[in-house]
């Protein structure tokens, strides 16, 4: 972390991205930006920050995917939002491939912005004022990116509002890495495809846990990556090796990989 992000959080700030991180680490990371997940994180930059995950298609101009804290939702507006826009961080991540959390006020002057086709037909009229954005890695030709928005009675949001955003960075990357791995790993192994003491038996959670074991990974290392506790890691082993009836890391990971390359 750098000096000048140190001096601007505050103790508290610190505390509420371990809260976030506390209220979200067990939720099932299959879709990391669930509802509920968002609504944390409009807790964690407060001030009416509703948060928007969102992806763009570029090429297509079209914005197929939009989640809030309410639920996934269609933009009836987003044929009128892609011929008067896109907006303006959109426009700058585009030309410029930055993923670095921005503001609108960061990208473009109020005076001129307020007179753009994308304020006056699209933002405007829903009372948006304000815009943080969160860059997120995706595809050629693909935006994802975590917005949120503020009404044009608030205030715009703070250098401490987009450090907090940086700062949780690498847990976001780590909850979409677990949904990957989880995706990856019921393609192996569907749930309930044996009968008790297989493969099959094993939680997911569980399964990430020697699946990450396979490669090497110390129980301090796994850990990190799942966001648990050592000690979890290793309850979870004891719990894999009673069912599987095994007695070692080594042959956890051979019967896995044993049933999951088996006839289907």
């Amino acid at each position: 972390m750098s000096r000048g992000v140190a001096s601007r959080l505050r103790h508290a700030d610190y505390e509420a991205i371990l809260a976030f991180v506390a209220a979200t680490s067990e939720l099932e990371p299959d879709m990391p930006y669930a509802p509920v997940v968002l609504g944390h994180l409009d807790a964690t930059l407060g001030c009416k920050a509703h948060a928007l995950y969102r992806e763009n298609d570029l090429i297509g101009r079209r914005t197929p995917l939009m989640v809030s804290s309410a639920g996934r939702h269609v933009d009836e507006l987003d044929s009128l939002y892609w011929t008067v826009g896109p907006d303006a961080i959109t426009r700058y991540r585009t030309a410029t491939g930055d993923l670095s959390a921005a503001r609108l006020s960061d990208v473009a002057a109020w005076r001129r912005y307020r007179e753009s086709p994308v304020y006056r037909e699209y933002f405007g009229p829903g009372g948006i004022r304000h815009q943080l954005d969160l860059g997120l890695a995706a595809r050629p030709g693909w935006q994802r990116t975590l917005l949120f928005c503020r009404g044009r009675e608030d205030p715009d949001f703070s250098e401490r509002d987009r450090d907090v955003l940086e700062l949780l960075r690498p847990y976001l990357h780590a909850r979409e890495a677990r949904a990957a791995l989880r995706r990856h790993l019921q393609d192996l192994v569907p749930v309930g495809e044996d009968g008790p003491d297989t493969a099959a038996s094993l939680t997911i959670r569980e399964r990430e846990v020697v699946h990450l074991a396979g490669q090497g990974k110390s129980n301090a290392v796994i850990a990190r990556e799942l966001w648990i506790t050592p000690g979890t890691v290793k309850k979870h082993l004891e719990h894999v090796y009673g069912k599987l009836g095994v007695s070692s890391r080594a042959a956890a990971v051979s019967r896995l990989e044993g049933s999951s390359s088996g006839p289907r």
